[in-house]
């Protein structure tokens, strides 16, 4: 026993050494590193060190009578380590509502009859499409007088002037062949068309509103959780006559009203007022839908 004692140098054994020196010069995992200053005792006293740098991980180390490694130090040398800590995912923002909306410089329609030549002119010019003139009355008489040689057979006092003569003006003067008037069976289905033109072919859309009494132009909407599929939660309408005739809006307005869909279908009821395909039915002037007038 005497001569076994009398190996320990300073309380620690050759092969205790040996452990303590692997321990710091070759860390088995590069994601445990043992902590600089690294001491050993003898007997149930530890003695520890901290190692500085991130991702280190400060070993403490107890060895026996014999230089085993014990503690901190032995999870070490096993390769055990503690579990990182996983960030939570970031909270994403809140989607923007979808929607479409198209730019228009509003224009009063010039005579009591003109609210369709007044949608016509805000139209063409939001697509950048040439006007027959510079001033409104004549831009809109231009209009006006195509439309009425082309009522449908319809006369004024039947129809002024008709869906399909609306339509009709706004393909010859577009150059186009794909606006359409076929009249919808509901509010809802109409609002289908409505969210697919704004939306989808970014173009607005001529409405009868008034039980078949006015013309308005429908220039943005807001989309449901549903899309282009559905009818719109809310529309921007550009109303030719909200200003009265020849009027302006005021200042700091662009002339357009937002509006529920629950309030723009109380506004915008089925066609009572003139015969035709039309009767009975929701009346819209929009791209992509049949010409059946």
């Amino acid at each position: 026993m005497s001569r076994r004692r009398a190996t320990v140098l300073g309380g620690v054994t050759a092969m205790g050494l040996a452990v303590a020196g692997m321990a710091l010069l070759s860390p088995w995992d590069a994601g445990v590193v043992a902590s600089p200053g690294l001491a050993a005792t003898t007997g149930s006293t530890p003695s520890t060190g901290s190692a500085a740098g991130t991702g280190t991980v400060a070993a403490a180390a107890t060895l026996d009578g014999d230089g085993a490694a014990t503690g901190a130090l032995a999870e070490a040398l096993s390769g055990s380590r503690a579990t990182p800590a996983v960030a939570a995912a970031p909270t994403p923002p809140p989607l923007a509502p979808l929607g479409g909306e198209v730019a228009v410089t509003y224009h009063a329609q010039q005579d009591p009859d003109w609210c369709d030549p007044a949608d016509i002119e805000m139209w063409l010019q939001a697509d950048g499409i040439p006007l027959p003139a510079s001033d409104d009355y004549d831009v809109q008489q231009a209009f006006w007088s195509y439309e009425t040689d082309n009522n449908d057979g319809y006369t004024i006092s039947e129809w002024n002037a008709s869906p399909y003569a609306v339509a009709v003006t706004l393909d010859d003067y577009g150059g186009w062949s794909d606006i359409g008037d076929a009249p919808q069976p509901s509010a809802d289905a109409a609002g289908v068309v409505i969210s697919n033109s704004l939306a989808v072919q970014h173009q607005p859309v001529i409405v009868m509103v008034g039980g078949g009494t006015h013309y308005v132009l429908v220039t943005g909407v807001t989309l449901s959780s549903s899309g282009a599929d559905a009818p719109p939660v809310q529309v921007k309408v550009a109303n030719p006559l909200a200003f009265g005739v020849g009027g302006s809006p005021p200042a700091g307005s662009d002339g357009t009203r937002t509006m529920s869909w629950n309030d723009f279908t109380a506004w915008y009821t089925a066609n009572t007022a003139h015969g035709g395909v039309w009767s009975g039915q929701w009346v819209l002037i929009a791209q992509g839908i049949p010409l059946v007038g």
